[in-house]
């Protein structure tokens, strides 16, 4: 009489862009985990695959706030090149038998933490932005209990050191290629400048001891984090590394470092259909 041998029911979600190869894609794919024991599900997944690129890697971020540091993520690149996608439509079985047997390799991404009035609000990959693009923004910027400076402008940008390659590259930031995961920067947005007033309007690199706070008229402003924009309720904000991270799966055998990943990326960069 043969021994039973109990299988473990993992859970997933399956969150896709919207390109045709990627619908086709997420239908292998639920095939193979449905085979393999492994369950869908809504809410609470083990695991979270992400067909497409950085940007839809984002919206599931956005979608799993609750469980960001618990869950893990594998990217399965459909459509444009990104920054975080480490699978493709070759590779996928890999991915999903190193889950079953329990060899799956997991890197610690960082994540910037906003809270409103010391409560927390949301967690971000890249970024968070605070903008208005139509009455200058008058804020205190300080960095821990230490003002850095009065900033007049149209908005400030604070960003991971993953997420230094996207939004914050487009303004003028720094790219963070040191190998310390927790650096993070802040870069001014349209500074007003004229010769009674101006500001640093350089990028800032921070560590992880570092915190920023911003006070003053900021209610009714936009805050963006990623792909989540909403209405600053605040007229304090703070922001930090936090102590959270995100489970980031990936293929050793074709992990690629920054710089390898910026060459390829950026050689690509008139791919018009952007990071999703």
């Amino acid at each position: 009489m043969k021994e039973k041998v109990a299988i473990t029911m993992f859970k997933y979600a399956i969150i896709a862009n919207d390109y045709q190869e990627s619908t086709q894609l997420v239908n292998k794919i639920s095939k193979l985990l449905q085979e393999n024991q492994l369950k869908e599900v809504l809410g609470n997944p083990q695991y979270v695959f992400i067909i497409g690129g950085d940007g839809t890697l984002l919206r599931a971020v956005n979608k799993f706030q609750d469980i960001i540091d618990k869950a893990s993520f594998i990217i399965i690149k459909s459509g444009s090149l990104g920054f975080y996608a480490n699978y493709d439509e070759n590779t996928y079985a890999k991915a999903i038998n190193a889950i079953i047997n329990n060899k799956i390799h997991i890197r610690k991404m960082p994540l910037l933490e906003i809270k409103y009035n010391g409560n927390l609000i949301r967690y971000a990959l890249n970024e968070a932005k605070v903008v208005d693009h139509v009455k200058t923004i008058r804020t205190e910027i300080y960095v821990n209990n230490d003002l850095l400076e009065h900033f007049r402008g149209s908005g400030l940008v604070f960003a991971t050191k993953t997420g230094s390659t996207g939004y914050m590259r487009a303004i003028n930031g720094s790219i963070i290629a040191a190998n310390i995961s927790t650096l993070w920067q802040l870069k001014e947005i349209a500074p007003v400048a004229n010769s009674t007033f101006s500001t640093i309007n350089a990028s800032i690199i921070l560590d992880q001891d570092q915190i920023i706070r911003l006070t003053g008229d900021l209610k009714g402003k936009s805050l963006v984090i990623d792909t989540y924009e909403s209405e600053i309720l605040s007229s304090d904000i703070e922001l930090k590394i936090s102590q959270k991270t995100l489970n980031l799966c990936y293929d050793e055998e074709n992990d690629l470092s920054l710089i390898a990943k910026m060459k390829l990326l950026f050689a690509h960069c008139n791919d018009n259909r952007g990071d999703d």
